[in-house]
């Protein structure tokens, strides 16, 4: 079964690219970095430094462009790093996001938001350890507290939640960062996690990407964190989050044109003083809805947006392009968010973009295992829908078994049923209530087991990188 999606035809998306650069030569984009400034003024963009604005030349993008395609013709592998987005994926299998950076979680018992802690984040990483779906497994939640209860301090918490997710499960993705000087402490944790220097630098972890403020602004954090990353070759991924009628233009072109800029001038700005990093991007784009003023992510024009830009990043500048494929709009599950996110996921599986961040909800604010368990649901369905393989092959086993059973009869007891009933989808959730089969599934799956837990060695080692972390941070 081939199907295919656009949204953009190769001259549609040059147009956007052009538009971007008229964008960043006209209006430009601000910094508040000192270092980024200065270094877009070297390389010949017009700088006012009293407004902090630079307006960026069409020349100076077309050079940072070609200059990441050379370090990507070079060996080089761009690393997209973040937990509530969708890159494209080699295999086209389902390879689920457990992460998301919540404050709250949802507990399904009390059906109350809770405040993210040590507790439930373990519920959560071993979850996605035990599900074969699940590839990725980040920060669900950010802890406030840890197991003994007792609060986390601020500084902490990052690196105390990264230490219990290199703990507790072998597929670590990606962690907050809020400040230059937790990179090092989360680097040293995630080579602990992955068995050496080598191994981390070819599949980086616990870090994240940072994000712009639409329209066109990089603040000093963003800005100085970008740079400590690039300084330590590591992955730099730029995010801009646009709103269509607010923060970009009224139109799906709007958040596109807007969000290509944002990270095209990022992207020049980080290479003007480091030119060896590799930038990338992503987006994750709503509309603004005018009856109640707030932003939609689950309006269908959100993801048709994303994919869009994704179109112009693979198809003229040879980059993957993260989307915001993981968001809905409602607070709590219901029938709502299932109808949102098959959507998405269903978009989403037609661009190739097969890493589907789950078990969000409330924009991404609130975690939910149980919710967590319906996406993965609804991915196979999607899966199952457009990913079944036809195979001719068979076609002559199948006229003998239709021969076998004669007329009216039956196949069910046929060796080629045993052999291939599995090959279609099933719904691992039955066909009742979804979230209650789905809660009833977390208890059992977080029942009665052993769970993967690092080893003693290498616990150690993390928990002596989290003593020294509390005296530098």
């Amino acid at each position: 079964m081939l199907l295919s999606f656009e949204v953009l035809d190769h001259t549609e998306a040059q147009k956007v690219h052009e538009a971007s650069l008229q964008v960043l030569s006209r209006t430009g984009m601000c910094f508040e970095s000192d270092a980024l400034l200065s270094g877009l003024g070297r390389m010949g963009a017009a700088v006012d430094v009293h407004r902090r604005v630079v307006r960026i030349p069409p020349a100076l993008i077309e050079r940072t462009l070609e200059n990441t395609r050379a370090l990507l013709a070079s060996g080089r592998k761009l690393h997209l790093l973040n937990g509530v987005t969708s890159q494209r994926a080699v295999s086209g299998h389902i390879e689920a996001k457990m992460s998301g950076g919540c404050e709250r979680y949802l507990d399904w018992d009390s059906q109350s938001l809770k405040p993210a802690s040590a507790e439930e984040l373990l519920r959560c990483l071993r979850l996605g350890e035990l599900l074969p779906e699940v590839s990725f497994v980040g920060n669900p939640v950010v802890m406030k507290e840890g197991l003994d209860g007792l609060r986390v301090e601020e500084r902490m918490r990052r690196v105390s939640t990264a230490a219990l997710v290199a703990k507790n499960t072998r597929k670590v993705g990606s962690m907050e960062v809020w400040s230059e000087r937790e990179i090092d402490v989360l680097v040293e944790i995630g080579i602990v996690a992955r068995g050496s220097r080598e191994a981390y630098d070819e599949n980086p972890c616990l870090l994240t990407a940072k994000e712009t403020i639409s329209p066109l602004f990089l603040d000093r954090n963003a800005g100085d964190i970008l740079l400590a990353l690039a300084r330590r070759g590591l992955p730099c991924t730029v995010i801009p989050m646009p709103i269509s009628g607010m923060s970009a233009p009224a139109s799906p072109l709007g958040s596109v044109v807007l969000a290509n800029a944002e990270i095209l001038g990022v992207m020049a700005a980080i290479q003007s003083v480091h030119p060896q990093a590799l930038v990338g991007g992503g987006i994750i784009s709503g509309v603004m809805d005018m009856r109640s003023g707030t932003a939609s992510f689950s309006a269908p024009e959100a993801i048709l947006q994303d994919i869009a830009l994704a179109e112009v990043h693979q198809g003229l500048y040879g980059m993957d392009c993260l989307i915001g494929t993981g968001y809905t709009d409602a607070n709590y599950p219901g029938s709502r968010v299932p109808s949102e996110k098959l959507l998405k996921f269903l978009i989403s599986f037609l661009a190739g973009h097969t890493t589907y961040p789950v078990g969000l909800l409330h924009a991404g604010s609130v975690f939910s295992a149980e919710q967590a368990l319906v996406d993965i649901e609804l991915c196979r369905l999607v899966h199952g829908q457009l990913a079944c393989h036809m195979d001719t092959g068979l076609l002559g086993e199948i006229v003998n078994v239709v021969n076998e059973a004669g007329i009216r009869g039956d196949s069910l007891a046929s060796e080629f049923t045993l052999r291939h009933f599995r090959d279609s989808w099933q719904a691992h959730l039955g066909t009742g209530d979804l979230y209650a089969a789905a809660h009833e599934r977390c208890r059992l799956l977080l029942g009665s087991r052993d769970f993967w837990e690092i080893e003693s060695g290498k616990a150690r080692e993390i928990d002596r990188i989290v003593r020294k972390a509390e005296s530098i941070l």
